[in-house]
């Protein structure tokens, strides 16, 4: 599998305030990467540093096997971005928005214009102004001027923000086929972690300017299985227990000191009955399995930063 993007100990500072720390990710072609951050984690500025909109303070970056300043200029031409806002003219229709940016970014041939507006479903906005879309259209416009040219590595700052629940799951599908069929390579930011689920083959979990985990869709559904959740407050005498007693040690003790027990799923009596036995206070125990959002939560920390 090609590597599309390495980026290595990326560090970025705004008015002495660090916004990201010594970030090291590697992208390859042909997969969806779900960039995972509350806001103000530094996912938009991530993704300004690979795009050239922002210079990192420090570290390196590798575009399609490429350095340095004046090679990475060169690869971009091969990147697609939405980032923050989509740039539209107010006055404009979607089609001659689209015409502007396809005619400054030097790309030829008109009739990959009314094929974009197809794709992303603005073929039928005729004579309507971009400042009378709302929020869902100028997010599919924004996407339609992010694939023009092509691009081999599509970059996406929350690209399902104000859609309705169809529009969603027609740029899920989207994004879907242009990996799919053309290998396309896509990093896509977002709130919506249901939907990230249903969309991306790995995740990039990230917070406070740092990267917490990288991991693929099938680790994450390992890690998100159903589990017994324990809680107590002498989780070292637990796990001891566990051990000793139970004979797993399928289990793990997360941040905020709770204990998830991936064993005895189906008899959760005989767990408590030794647990008390061996003196150990159960303050919670319960049959839970995780979403995205518990996963997302317990990798940064707990429930503090909810």
């Amino acid at each position: 599998m090609q590597r599309i993007l390495h980026a290595d100990r990326l560090t970025k500072t705004y008015s002495g305030v660090q916004s990201l720390h010594d970030v090291s990710i590697t992208l390859e072609s042909g997969r969806i990467y779900g960039l995972i951050g509350q806001n103000g984690a530094g996912k938009t500025t991530l993704m300004r540093l690979i795009t050239g909109l922002a210079f990192p303070t420090s570290g390196s970056l590798e575009l399609f096997g490429h350095t340095g300043e004046n090679a990475l200029q060169i690869e971009r031409k091969r990147i697609g971005a939405m980032i923050e806002n989509p740039g539209l003219v107010p006055h404009m229709t979607a089609a001659e928005n689209l015409r502007l940016h396809r005619i400054m970014r030097g790309i030829p041939g008109s009739d990959v214009e009314g094929e974009l507006l197809g794709l992303v479903g603005l073929a039928e906005t005729g004579k309507k102004k971009a400042k009378d879309f709302s929020l869902g259209m100028k997010q599919r416009l924004g996407i339609a001027i992010a694939l023009l040219g092509s691009p081999e590595l599509l970059i996406l700052d929350e690209p399902i923000n104000g859609l309705d629940p169809l529009g969603v799951v027609e740029v899920r599908n989207l994004l879907k086929r242009l990996c799919e069929e053309q290998q396309m390579t896509i990093l896509i930011s977002s709130h919506n972690l249901p939907e990230l689920y249903q969309t991306a083959t790995d995740y990039i979990i990230i917070h406070k300017g740092e990267i917490m985990q990288t991991l693929t869709l099938a680790q994450l559904e390992e890690r998100c299985k159903h589990h017994l959740l324990i809680r107590c407050p002498q989780p070292e005498k637990l796990a001891s227990v566990l051990e000793m007693k139970l004979n797993t040690k399928n289990f793990k003790v997360m941040p905020d000191q709770a204990v998830k027990l991936y064993d005895y799923l189906d008899d959760k009596e005989r767990v408590a009955r030794v647990l008390v036995e061996s003196g150990i206070i159960v303050t919670h125990l319960s049959s839970e399995g995780d979403s995205l959002e518990d996963y997302f939560i317990s990798t940064i920390g707990g429930g503090q930063h909810v």
